[in-house]
C-alpha cells in the first residue's frame, strides 16, 4: 500500500472534534485558576520552610542547654566524693551535711525539677511542630507540582479538561485547602510553646527577666487574638491568622455577623459565605462609601501621575464613561471637574493637555492626543450643564450660577482655535467641542441674568436685600468707584449692547470664537454691577432705575437668544460645507437646538438670520445636489425643520413653505416626511395673522440631552413674575429642559 493510501485511510484526529472548542473555553479559565492556586500555595510554603528552618535551629540551641536538667550531673557526685575524702583526712566535724556517697552515685534517685521538666516538654513540642510544618510544606509543594503536571499532561483538550475537573474535585473532597491553611497554625503553635518554655526556663535563673518575658508573651497572645477576630467585624481589616477562618465560621453559623445592604438595611451573612466573598460585596456594592473610595482612588491616580501620557489615557476613557450606564462613574467625572486643586481638577488639566498638543503639531501622537482630549471635553461639557444649585457653590459670596461652575470657557475656546489652525485633522472635533462650550457659556449668561432679575424683583416687592447681595454690592462699589453713578453705568451698558447687536446683525465674526463671549461676559458683569450698586443705594433712588435695569436685562436676554440662533446656524453651515460630518454631529446639533428659545412671542430673530436658515434648509433638502455627501442625516434635517418655528418674516415663511412643500411631494417615502409635514403646518400657521395663529409647538425631541444625562431646570416662582415694559409684556419664567 502506498504512502498516500495510508494517509487517506488514517482515522481523523480526535482533537479535531468541534466539541473541543467547548472544553477550550473551560481550560482557559481552569488553567488560570489552577496556576493561581498552586502559585499561592508555593509562595506560602516557601515562606514556611524558611521560617521553620531558622526557628528549628534556634529551638535546638535552647534544648541543648535545657535538656541537661533532665539527667544527673556527674560533677555533683565528684564534689560529694571530694568532700567526703576531705572530712576523713582532716577529721572536720563541721562537714556533717554532706549527702551520702551511695545516694550521689545512684542515678535512679535523681528527680528533675518541675520547671525544668515543663520547659523541656514545651520546647521539644515546639521543635516537633516546627519540623512537622516544614515536612508538610515540602509535601504540599510536591503535591502542587504533581497536580499541575497531571492537569496539563495531555494534548487533547477534552481529556485534559476532564482530568483537571477530576483532580480539582479531589482537592475539594479531601480538603486540600484546609490542610494548607492548617500548616501555618503549626508554626504559630510552635512559637507560642517556645515562648512559654522560655518563661519557665528563666524563672529559676532570674524572676525579673522571667516576668518580663511573660508580659511580652501575654501581649503577643492578646494581639494574636485581636488580629484573628478583627477581620470578622471589620471586613476591610488587612490582618488575619489561620484562626480567623475558624472564628468566622463559628460566628456565621450563629448569625452574629451582619452587613449593610444596598437598600440601607442589614442582613446576616450566610453560614456558607466566605470572608473573601463578603469583602467583594462590600467593595463593589452601590453605596456612598464606595463612591467616596472611587473618588479618592482616582484623585490619587491623577495626583501621582503628573505626566501627560496618563492623563491622555484617562481622557480616552471619559467619552465611554459619560455615554455608559454607570452613573457612579459619571458622578466621579463630575466631582473631578469640581475639584478645587488644579493638580487634580480635570477641566484645568484637560485644557492644559490640549494646549500641549500644539508643541509638536505635526506628529501622530499630537493628533491622537488632541482628538482624545477634545472628545473628553465634548463629553464632559454635554454632561455638566450649568444648574442653579450645586453643593459646591457658596451662595453667601457669589451668585447662584457663576463662571466658576463652568470648567470649559473662553480660555478653552481660544485653545481650540489654535489647535484647529495647527492640526487641521482635528477640525471636526474642534467644531463640535467649541459649539457645546459656546452653548454652555450662553446658558450661564442666561441663568445669571435670571438670578439678577429675581433679586431685583424680590427687592422691589419686599424691600429686603439678601446678605449675599449686600456683600456683592459692596464689592462692586469698591471696584467700580469711577463708574458708580448708575446713569453712567447704564450708558456704558447701552453702548456695549449696541455694539454686540451690530455684530450679530452684520454677521461679523464667528459664534464659535472666544471674542464673542468676552463681549457678552463684559456686558453681563456690568449689568451685575449696576444691579448691585442700585440695590445697596438709596431706596427711593433705586426704584427710579428698576424699570430701566429690567429693560436692559430684557435686551440682554434678546441678545443671548439671537446668539444661540446664530450659533446653531453657524454649526449647520459647517455641516453643509464639510466633506464629512464632525464629531457627534447629531448630538451636538440637538444640544444646540434644545437650549434654543424659539418662542415666537418674543422679539423675532433678525431677518438676516432667518434668511440664512432658509438658505441652509434649501441646501439640506435639495434633491439634485451635485455633492450628495454634503446632505445631512435625517436626524439633523428634523432639527433644521424644527428651527422653522423661529421664522416670522412673511417672505421667509413663504420661501420655506415652497421648499418644504416640494420636499413633501417628491420624498413621500423619506424618513423625514412626517417632520416635514409638521413643519409645513407650523409655517402655514405663521402665515396667519398673529391674533388667530394657533399655538402649535413642533416638539421634535423631548428626551434627554445625551448619554442618559437628564438635567431639568425649573424656574422658581420669583422668575415667573411678569413685568410690563415699553416693548410689551415680558415673561420671566423659563423652563430649561435637556
Amino acid at each position: 500500500m502506498s504512502e498516500n493510501t495510508r494517509s487517506n485511510l488514517s482515522p481523523p484526529r480526535r482533537y479535531d472534534d468541534p466539541s473541543t472548542k467547548i472544553w477550550s473555553l473551560y481550560l482557559d479559565q481552569a488553567e488560570k485558576n489552577n496556576e493561581r492556586i498552586t502559585e499561592s500555595w508555593k509562595g506560602d510554603m516557601d515562606a514556611i520552610l524558611i521560617f521553620a528552618g531558622l526557628f528549628s535551629a534556634s529551638v535546638t540551641a535552647f534544648i541543648i542547654e535545657s535538656y541537661k536538667d533532665l539527667v544527673p550531673d556527674n560533677s555533683d557526685a565528684t564534689v560529694i566524693l571530694l568532700a567526703q575524702i576531705y572530712r576523713e583526712l582532716t577529721n572536720d566535724t563541721t562537714l556533717t551535711m554532706i549527702p551520702s556517697v551511695s545516694k550521689a552515685l545512684d542515678a535512679n534517685s535523681f528527680v528533675p525539677s518541675t520547671s525544668s521538666l515543663a520547659c523541656n516538654i514545651l520546647w521539644f513540642l515546639s521543635l516537633s511542630l516546627s519540623l512537622t510544618a516544614a515536612l508538610s510544606a515540602t509535601l504540599v509543594q510536591q503535591w502542587s507540582r504533581n497536580y499541575l503536571q497531571a492537569t496539563v499532561g495531555r494534548d487533547i483538550p477534552y481529556q485534559r479538561a476532564r482530568i483537571s475537573t477530576y483532580l480539582y474535585e479531589g482537592l475539594i473532597k479531601f480538603h486540600m485547602k484546609s490542610i494548607v491553611t492548617a500548616i501555618p497554625m503549626l508554626l504559630h503553635a510552635s512559637l507560642l510553646l517556645f515562648f512559654a518554655g522560655l518563661v519557665l526556663f528563666l524563672q529559676p535563673v532570674n524572676r525579673g527577666i522571667g516576668y518580663l518575658i511573660f508580659g511580652l508573651l501575654s501581649v503577643t497572645a492578646i494581639l494574636y487574638v485581636l488580629i484573628s477576630i478583627l477581620p470578622t467585624f471589620y471586613f476591610d481589616c488587612p490582618y488575619g491568622s489561620p484562626l480567623t477562618k475558624i472564628w468566622w465560621r463559628i460566628l456565621c453559623s450563629l448569625q452574629l455577623i451582619v452587613r449593610e445592604t444596598s437598600q440601607g438595611g442589614t442582613s446576616p451573612v450566610p453560614p456558607d459565605c466566605s470572608l473573601a466573598k463578603v469583602r467583594e460585596w462590600e467593595a463593589t456594592d452601590i453605596s456612598y462609601e464606595r463612591d467616596e473610595r472611587d473618588f479618592r482612588a482616582i484623585c490619587w491616580t491623577l495626583e501621582y501621575s503628573p505626566d501627560d501620557s496618563t492623563l491622555e489615557l484617562f481622557a480616552s476613557i471619559v467619552p465611554d464613561v459619560v455615554a455608559g450606564l454607570d452613573y457612579s462613574a459619571k458622578l466621579l467625572c463630575r466631582r473631578l471637574l469640581d475639584r478645587n486643586d488644579p493638580s487634580m481638577r480635570l477641566g484645568f488639566r484637560l485644557t492644559r493637555l490640549l494646549a500641549n498638543c500644539n508643541i509638536d503639531s505635526s506628529s501622530a501622537w499630537a493628533k491622537r492626543r488632541c482628538i482624545s482630549t477634545l472628545s473628553a471635553i465634548w463629553s464632559l461639557t454635554m454632561m455638566t450643564l450649568p444648574m442653579p444649585h450645586t453643593p459646591y457653590s457658596q451662595p453667601d459670596l457669589q451668585p447662584l450660577v457663576t463662571r466658576g461652575m463652568l470648567r470649559f470657557d473662553e480660555h478653552t475656546l481660544r485653545t481650540i482655535e489654535i489647535i484647529q489652525r495647527y492640526i487641521p485633522d482635528a477640525s471636526p472635533h474642534c467644531l463640535s467641542t467649541a459649539a457645546v462650550i459656546a452653548r454652555s457659556l450662553l446658558d450661564m449668561f442666561s441663568d445669571h441674568i435670571l438670578d439678577l432679575e429675581t433679586g431685583l424683583l424680590n427687592y422691589t416687592r419686599t424691600g429686603n436685600l439678601p446678605e449675599r447681595y449686600q456683600k456683592l454690592g459692596l464689592h462692586a462699589l469698591k471696584n467700580t468707584l469711577p463708574q458708580s453713578d448708575p446713569r453712567s453705568m447704564i450708558d456704558r451698558i447701552d453702548k456695549e449692547a449696541w455694539d454686540i447687536q451690530q455684530r450679530f446683525d452684520t454677521e461679523q465674526g464667528s459664534m464659535l470664537l472666544a471674542s464673542a463671549y468676552v463681549s457678552l461676559d463684559s456686558l453681563s458683569r456690568h449689568l451685575q454691577d449696576l444691579v448691585l450698586v442700585v440695590l445697596i443705594g438709596d431706596e427711593e433712588e433705586s426704584l427710579i432705575y428698576v424699570k430701566e435695569i429690567l429693560d436692559r436685562q430684557n435686551r440682554f436676554q434678546v441678545l443671548l437668544r439671537q446668539a444661540g440662533f446664530l450659533l446653531i446656524l453657524e454649526f449647520l453651515e459647517n455641516l453643509l460645507k464639510g466633506s464629512s460630518l464632525p464629531h457627534e454631529a447629531f448630538n451636538t446639533t440637538r444640544r444646540l437646538y434644545l437650549q434654543l428659545d424659539l418662542d415666537s412671542s418674543r422679539q423675532p430673530f433678525s431677518l438676516r438670520s432667518q434668511s440664512r436658515l432658509i438658505r441652509y434648509l434649501d441646501d439640506a433638502l435639495h434633491l439634485h445636489n451635485s455633492h450628495p455627501k454634503n446632505r445631512l442625516p435625517e436626524g439633523i434635517i428634523n432639527i433644521a425643520l424644527g428651527l422653522l418655528r423661529g421664522v416670522t418674516d412673511l417672505e421667509c415663511v413663504s420661501k420655506a413653505k415652497g421648499i418644504v412643500t416640494t420636499y413633501t411631494k417628491v420624498c413621500e417615502s423619506a424618513p423625514n416626511f412626517e417632520a416635514a409635514r409638521e413643519a409645513l403646518a407650523s409655517l402655514n400657521s405663521m402665515a396667519l395673522p398673529e391674533h388667530i395663529r394657533p399655538k402649535e409647538v413642533l416638539d421634535i425631541f423631548s428626551e434627554h440631552v445625551y448619554s442618559n444625562t437628564k438635567l431639568t431646570r425649573a424656574a422658581s416662582s420669583d422668575m415667573s413674575t411678569s413685568i410690563t415694559s415699553k416693548d410689551g409684556d415680558h415673561q420671566f419664567g423659563r423652563i430649561f429642559e435637556g
